[in-house]
């Protein structure tokens, strides 16, 4: 089995992902967000490169039971229904909905994934589901970190670092094969995964949800291991 990690979607160029299991991670807090989301019952996410396109894929879908989400430099975006918190994603709000989401990374990184044989949602709140559902596959895999603008973003190579150890100890008897950027994706895991809610508000985009008062955000998408649900891409629809 190999197991690779792209720090950005940037480092897809020239890489086949047909015949692997691509896991998209926006810790903070595109895949935390929507996995959130769909637990708390809403039907399916629709992601969107661009605030235009989010809004011509609602007028397709028609407005009854589908709301806008998104954020644009961690903001919500005007005349949308809803930001990017997790916090938001309440049962009361989004059971039975469609979500047609857009987000500064994670939603354009979900869309280079789907681009897989499978493309599924990761984040720390069900890493160890993501972990266990590919140890037992046994089939190769890319981490896909959405970064952030285009840039390495720490939090993102930890949830990817800590995904990729689970599956190495999860499959101690058979290979587990890495290039270079799982290998210091572990590394870093290994240093920090006691302390990642302090660690993920010292990173650029804690940092900034801090600034804006959303920190408890921070600790929210920190949490590890809260569910067990996988959501998968199919036909550029997310769901369970």
């Amino acid at each position: 089995m190999k197991v690779d990690v792209a720090f950005t979607p940037a480092e897809l160029t020239g890489v086949g992902l047909a015949d692997r299991t691509v896991v998209v991670v926006d810790v903070l807090r595109a895949t935390s967000t929507i996995l959130q989301a769909l637990v708390n019952g809403a039907r399916d996410v629709v992601p969107a490169e661009s605030v235009e396109q989010a809004v011509r894929k609602r007028e397709e879908l028609g407005k009854r039971d589908v709301l806008l989400c998104g954020e644009r430099d961690t903001q919500p975006i005007a005349g949308f229904d809803l930001g990017n918190s997790p916090l938001e994603f309440v049962r009361d709000r989004v059971e039975g909905e469609t979500l047609v989401m857009t987000t500064t990374n994670g939603t354009r990184a979900l869309l280079a994934g789907a681009a897989g044989a499978e493309c599924v949602v990761g984040s720390f709140l069900n890493a160890g589901a993501v972990a266990r559902s590919l140890a037992q596959a046994g089939n190769d895999a890319l981490v896909l970190c959405a970064g952030r603008e285009g840039r390495f973003a720490l939090e993102d190579a930890l949830c990817a670092g800590l995904i990729v150890r689970r599956i190495m100890r999860l499959r101690r008897e058979a290979p587990v094969h890495v290039n270079d950027a799982a290998l210091a994706a572990t590394r870093l895991a290994s240093r920090a995964s006691r302390e990642l809610p302090d660690t993920l508000l010292r990173t650029a985009a804690g940092k900034r949800l801090e600034e804006v008062g959303r920190g408890d955000d921070v600790a929210f998408c920190a949490t590890l291991d809260r569910y067990t649900e996988i959501p998968r891409v199919r036909e550029r629809r997310i769901s369970l």
